[in-house]
């Protein structure tokens, strides 16, 4: 009886395990296809994805060769128009062989990454400065000595003014309002301890300075020849559109800041307060002397100030805080106005004219720095390479959007 149950029981329960392990293999055949289905969706959308990133890099890599060459700038030129082109002729040529793709949008805008943005360009300026410190590259041309060669080479390019109307317009710095160089230099006087800091390698605003000073032409070094102005590092402190007005303001400038410490040091100095004493009582005995003598005071620091600024021009020192030995003019001259020419004082020390450049870069503003070099860069560009060229053209960096397949990929590329 029992052997005649057990028989059907057996079977059924064959029967039951061949129909679960139908299921069993039917799902995980189905998990299996959807595996597939998914690792081969990942791989096209990844494929997309690595493709369409690699496209916005190509279209990076087509920078203004000549402008990273003199300028170490990577900037990318077109409209939005123009560089979509080229992303669609790079998306397509690599996803026309894939199966199932389909590109439903292709997109690349720089109004972004505007060249009037001077926070992106200041980047990259810093980044070069930084490059080039690590290779061993130094652009300052502060605090080395004027040899006859300079000399001659600055001597030798012929001052120029900018007059042409369209180009003018065009510069980047047309839209910055001015600010007063010599209302500038003439507050730091407040500051002569500050200016050391002018001289601290590896800040932002250092490198900066140092940047102008290595790329661009002024009254002691020559960049480059083939560049407009001879006076470019002048330019970018003063704005104006020709040398000669450019060497004016960067001489006022140095006149306004040397002629209150001179001040300061002769009120300081008991020696030469006895002078002007004794020459006011000469001129005007009596109570009128001490208005005469703060007259001749102001007569004597502004006489040095000029012999400063033309020690400086013959490519001597001049410190910022003077002392017995470096000062130059004496009480007779000054009241005379004849100096004879450049006074030499007995000691020579200080700063030469290249590093109170450098000091009145520090102080000046950072936007209206940036602007000028882009004026500058435009300015040579047009003279030398290219009639058209307009920097506002540029940009450096581009936003990406493709659509593919009913996905967006979007991307931020930027040098």
């Amino acid at each position: 009886m029992n052997d005649k149950k057990t028989g059907p029981s057996i079977k059924s329960k064959k029967g039951s395990s061949a129909v679960f392990l139908t299921v069993i293999m039917a799902a995980i055949m189905s998990i299996a296809l959807a595996l597939i289905y998914g690792v081969k969706t990942e791989t096209a959308r990844s494929s997309v994805d690595a493709v369409i990133s690699l496209a916005g890099d190509s279209v990076m890599s087509e920078f203004d060769r000549k402008l990273q060459k003199e300028y170490g700038l990577f900037l990318i030129k077109g409209t939005d128009e123009e560089l979509s082109r080229k992303l669609d002729m790079y998306v397509k040529y690599s996803l026309d062989d894939m199966e199932d793709v389909m590109i439903d949008a292709v997109d690349v805008s720089a109004g972004r990454y505007p060249i009037i943005s001077t926070s992106n360009i200041k980047e990259q300026i810093i980044e070069h400065m930084k490059a080039r410190s690590a290779e061993g590259i130094v652009d300052s041309i502060t605090g080395k000595e004027k040899g006859n060669t300079e000399t001659d080479a600055v001597n030798q390019m012929e001052e120029r003014t900018l007059r042409y109307g369209p180009a003018i317009s065009s510069l980047p710095s047309a839209t910055i309002p001015k600010k007063s160089l010599t209302a500038m230099a003439e507050s730091l006087a407040d500051k002569a301890d500050d200016v050391k800091a002018a001289f601290v390698s590896g800040t932002e605003t250092y490198m900066i300075s140092n940047y102008i000073l290595g790329h661009f032409n002024s009254g002691v070094h020559i960049a480059d020849n083939k560049h407009f102005f001879k006076n470019e590092v002048e330019y970018i402190l003063g704005g104006e559109l020709s040398d000669k007005k450019n060497e004016k303001r960067v001489e006022m400038a140095l006149k306004a800041m040397r002629f209150p410490i001179n001040m300061a040091y002769l009120y300081a100095d008991p020696e030469k307060q006895a002078a002007l004493a004794a020459a006011a009582q000469i001129m005007t005995p009596g109570p009128a002397a001490v208005a005469t003598q703060a007259a001749l005071t102001s007569t004597w620091a502004y006489a040095e100030a000029d012999n400063d600024v033309e020690l400086l021009k013959k490519g001597n020192k001049v410190p910022m805080v003077k002392d017995s030995s470096t000062w130059a003019i004496d009480l007779d001259s000054a009241i005379e106005g004849v100096f004879g020419g450049t006074v030499i004082p007995p000691k020579e020390k200080g700063y030469d004219y290249g590093q109170y450049l450098q000091i009145l870069l520090f102080f000046q503003d950072e936007n209206i720095k940036i602007a000028r070099i882009l004026d500058l860069i435009q300015i040579n560009m047009r003279k030398s390479y290219d009639k058209d060229f307009l920097i506002n053209e540029y940009a450096t960096g581009i936003s990406v959007r493709v659509k593919v397949n009913g996905k967006m990929y979007s991307y931020e590329k930027q040098y």
